[in-house]
């Protein structure tokens, strides 16, 4: 009898493998469910690595954090940003993670990519400041490396360039120094960044140069840091595409051809990016390609729901563009419209919208009235109301708009004034590591960075920098730049040097004159007293600063900071 049961439930058993396997046709093999196999998929086939992480939470085969973080990482190289967001904070969240200081700082940096991606100022500055934070305090070098580099990238952008480059500068070399696990990782996309600011304003040369540092990059071995399919091949093929654009702005045409025929013998089965070969396409007269290859990208983005973005207005604006140049007006003018639709989506023409929406219901009222005066009174009565009901609607709604308009104004400041003040506290820190370095016969460079920064200096730009840093500490340590009527021949007295040198001792660290020196040290110091002295007058900081003149005071505090004194102190005021 016993025999007979279990003959029973073995064929049950079997029936039931029969039927998961009639249900499962393709089963996931053992051997798939890894880590590693994720981020190998990760470009080559991104629906199968999905596939292997739902497997993996069904079969929890790892703790839900990690697949968190592993799926979120798929997500991000797949330019998914909201969704890697949400799972990210939900890692974040973990026991298993906020206990973990590396593992707290590595979620940190992975939300900090987020935020960029979606072009979120205010989270980006939050994350970038809460993971300086956390790597200075257990002395994470390679952590600090990161959040340098994008408080960097973030100044870059509030158009504080020249602090934004030394500060992108310095994390790269600190990151190069680094024993870290995913250094390569964190080099790729940083020097990419660097060569796209580079581009942006036209340094061709040094973008070159960038480009020679990245191909040593992707090409060298990643060691430990987990294989990605493809990924050398798709870094190539990117690498290639900015290698063909830089040598033709440049003139270089026979270089940048051979440029481009490298990027099209590279990986052919990866597409994802092909946009960036697209200004050169144009450049050179290849305009169907170009279309062909703009059309594709702009499929991939209606496909994964990315078109209310900043990254697809530049596409449908390039589309516009090319469409002109063909003389297809028509196709042009779609484009240009698409543009216009979804700069309106991210609320760049909500002033324009709102005028316009106010001229329509005016003209809704005159035709309203009209009828109404052809009617009998009761209608003429009812029609009035009506009117009034719609203009005091109308009325509430652009009061709404201009309230919400304004608090993302108030937003906008205040992760502006965190930022500047982040910013000031380290340039605080970076002089006085400098002073320290200088004592101790460092040459007034930061620890570690002297070899790397005066490697290619000539004996004369040495003896500038020397005395540069001098002045630099004389003007800091005695406060000059408070003093009004300070002049050139003061800085040249006090440099022990001529007037001709100091303006190119001036050029050589980036500042246009000694007026643009000495104003940045005043402006720095008004920003530092405005949060001291709340009770104090615009005047009274712009006397205490060395710039009484108030509109210039001004035209100058807006042209660093982006806001004015007033607006300044007003986004203080909201962190309170």
């Amino acid at each position: 009898m016993l025999r007979h049961i279990i003959t029973v439930f073995a064929i049950m058993a079997s029936c039931l493998a029969t039927l998961k396997a009639a249900n499962d046709p393709d089963p996931l093999p053992d051997s798939l469910l890894t880590e590693d196999r994720v981020y190998e998929l990760t470009f080559s086939d991104p629906e199968l690595a999905g596939r292997i992480i739902s497997e993996m939470r069904r079969r929890q085969v790892e703790p839900k954090h990690e697949l968190d973080i592993l799926e979120g990482d798929l997500l991000v190289n797949n330019h998914y940003f909201d969704e890697a967001a949400e799972l990210y904070l939900a890692a974040l969240a973990s026991d298993s993670v906020s206990t973990d200081p590396d593992a707290h700082m590595g979620v940190l940096h992975r939300l900090i990519t987020c935020y960029d991606g979606k072009h979120d100022d205010r989270n980006t500055t939050k994350y970038v400041k809460l993971l300086l934070d956390e790597a200075r305090q257990h002395g994470s070098k390679h952590m600090e490396s990161i959040a340098m580099f994008n408080m960097g990238k973030l100044t870059y952008y509030q158009e504080d360039k020249e602090l934004g480059y030394e500060l992108i500068k310095e994390a790269i070399a600190l990151m190069e120094r680094s024993d870290y696990a995913y250094k390569y990782d964190n080099l790729r996309y940083e020097y990419n960044t660097l060569l796209i600011m580079q581009q942006r304003d036209e340094r061709y040369e040094d973008a070159l140069a960038t480009l020679a540092a990245l191909e040593r990059v992707v090409t060298a071995s990643t060691e430990e840091e987990p294989e990605i399919d493809n990924l050398a091949q798709k870094e190539l093929k990117t690498l290639y595409a900015q290698q063909a654009l830089i040598l033709r702005k440049l003139g270089r045409m026979p270089e940048a051809e051979a440029a481009y025929a490298k990027w099209l013998a590279v990986a052919p089965e990866y597409t994802a990016d092909d946009y960036i070969i697209c200004p050169f396409l144009v450049g050179t007269g290849r305009m169907a390609k170009a279309v062909a290859i703009y059309t594709a990208h702009e499929q991939q983005l209606r496909s994964r729901g990315d078109t209310i973005s900043y990254h697809a207005r530049q596409m449908l604006r390039s589309m516009g563009l090319i469409y002109y140049r063909m003389g297809k007006y028509k196709n042009s003018a779609e484009y240009f419209l698409k543009m216009a639709n979804v700069t309106d989506s991210l609320k760049t023409r909500e002033q324009a919208s709102s005028a316009q929406e106010l001229a329509m219901a005016y003209e809704t009222h005159k035709k309203e009235a009209e009828l109404a005066e052809r009617a009998n009174s009761i209608k003429v009565r009812n029609a009035w109301l009506v009117g009034a009901m719609a203009a005091l609607v109308l009325l509430l709604v652009l009061m709404w708009r201009q309230v919400r308009y304004g608090r993302l104004i108030k937003k906008k400041n205040l992760a502006l004034v965190e930022n500047i003040q982040e910013l000031l506290r380290y340039k605080i820190e970076f002089d006085a590591m400098k002073q320290q370095a200088s004592k101790m016969g460092g040459g007034g460079a930061v620890a570690g960075a002297t070899d790397v920064e005066d490697g290619g200096l000539s004996d004369y730009e040495t003896e500038n920098r020397r005395i540069f840093e001098m002045l630099d500490r004389q003007v800091n340590d005695r406060r000059l730049f408070l003093n009004p009527d300070l002049t050139r021949d003061d800085l040249v007295r006090v440099a022990h040097t001529d007037k001709n040198r100091l303006a190119k001792i001036m050029q050589q660290h980036e500042y246009a004159n000694t007026s643009d020196y000495v104003n940045r040290k005043r402006l720095d110091y008004a920003a530092a007293e405005l949060e001291v002295h709340p009770e104090w007058t615009i005047n009274a900081i712009a006397e205490s600063c060395g710039l009484p003149n108030v509109p210039t005071f001004n035209r100058l505090f807006r042209k660093r900071f982006g806001m004015t004194p007033s607006e300044f102190r007003k986004a203080l005021d909201g962190k309170l």
